[in-house]
């Protein structure tokens, strides 16, 4: 079952009210599974003709912000995944042309990983369009209710070793 956003009136006038807080947790997860639906599903993001799935337009953001490479233990931290799944993402990128395997000039062990020429010139267009429909998710919020709940999500405490189980 597919959940339609709310109208502005809607949203406006709509108060949270929940028995528990389990309930209200179970409410903010629903919503942001939507909000990524909202992003992502109905969107197909293209970088040089290729469908870019989500991983991998984290991945292109998080390396075109990092000129002097990433390795893949970094990226799989970033990303909250294995290595070996960092792999898979980044080998599909560069059988694309869109990213290189670089020796670590420092460190000859390790592989850096840089987009290539080709896929920096048209990242600057796929950003461009990646927010413009990003943006259209969010008409609803002003800009210092983006804010807000920007710093609200960057309270919530994400556990940042994936090895930590269940309370």
């Amino acid at each position: 079952m597919i959940k339609h956003a709310l109208s502005h009136a809607e949203v406006k006038g709509k108060k949270l009210m929940y028995q528990s807080r389990d309930e209200l947790l179970k409410e903010l997860i629903d919503r942001l599974h939507v909000v990524m639906r909202g992003i992502h599903t109905f969107h197909r993001f293209r970088l040089a003709g290729f469908i870019m799935r989500p991983p991998q337009v984290h991945i292109l953001f998080y390396i075109s912000g990092k000129p002097q490479g990433v390795s893949v233990k970094d990226l799989a931290g970033t990303l909250g995944v294995t290595p070996g799944a960092v792999s898979q993402f980044v080998d599909a990128l560069v059988e694309k042309g869109l990213l290189n395997r670089e020796e670590d000039p420092d460190d000859r062990r390790l592989l850096r990983i840089k987009l290539t020429e080709f896929a920096a010139g048209k990242f600057r267009e796929f950003r461009k369009d990646y927010f413009a429909t990003v943006s259209r998710v969010f008409d609803l919020l002003s800009d210092e209710e983006l804010q807000q709940l920007t710093e609200l999500l960057m309270k919530a405490n994400v556990l940042s070793d994936s090895k930590e189980t269940n309370r």
